[in-house]
């Protein structure tokens, strides 16, 4: 068990920038045209941006390090989803959402440019929602940043629980595999459902000549 001061998440860095982009999320889409689709985008908006700071605090406020971690994730995937809508409006999925003062100027952003800028520094002279999408991704990097530090406590103390610790060892098989069968390929190789590795033209030749060969899966 963890002991923390109640509200010490109000320290932290990424509370408070997870707050300001609940602020500015707000700000932002109360700039939105009151129609139908335009509600139901600013509702999730803000929903998104309200779920991130929270998550933190949730997390924050459990009783261990696992549970800390798992709410952080919760929190990166509702930035995640902020981030994205930013980044629609700025690329001009939303056309009645160009030129719309505050928000976005007339000329959209390509993909290319989007990913191209930095967050920091923050270029203040960007269209606001653009400034948003940057802040979002600054706080994602903060928050996986803080989420890898937290794996590695307890990686360290030995406290990740059973399913955890089973899920990795799953996706590091499954990562081995992948390279293994890459390193196959790169060679001409194929591995068969016996264990032995054999060149693509032997395989394809003795398939050919009605032999039964079945590959590894």
């Amino acid at each position: 068990m963890i002991s923390r001061k109640p509200e010490g998440y109000k320290e932290l860095l990424i509370y408070k920038k997870a707050v300001d982009v609940q602020e500015m999320t707000v700000a932002l889409t109360n700039l939105f045209p009151r129609t139908k689709n335009m509600l139901s985008l600013k509702d999730q908006m803000d929903r998104s941006g309200r779920s991130g700071a929270k998550n933190i605090i949730e997390g924050w406020k459990r009783n261990t390090t696992g549970e800390y971690f798992h709410f952080l994730g919760y929190a990166i995937g509702s930035i995640e989803e902020l981030k994205d809508d930013s980044a629609d409006i700025a690329k001009a999925l939303y056309r009645e959402l160009m030129g719309v003062k505050g928000l976005m100027g007339i000329t959209p952003l390509t993909p290319i440019r989007l990913e191209s800028l930095r967050f920091y520094p923050l270029d203040p002279s960007l269209p606001p929602i653009v400034q948003l999408y940057l802040k979002c991704k600054e706080l994602l990097m903060l928050l996986n940043k803080l989420q890898r530090s937290l794996d590695a406590k307890m990686t360290k103390e030995m406290t990740k629980s059973v399913h955890s610790r089973t899920r990795e060892r799953f996706q590091n098989d499954k990562f081995g595999e992948h390279k293994l069968k890459t390193e196959l390929s790169s060679l001409g190789l194929v591995r068969l459902a016996n264990g032995q590795f054999i060149s693509k033209e032997e395989f394809n030749s003795r398939i050919a000549s009605g032999e039964k060969l079945e590959l590894f899966d």
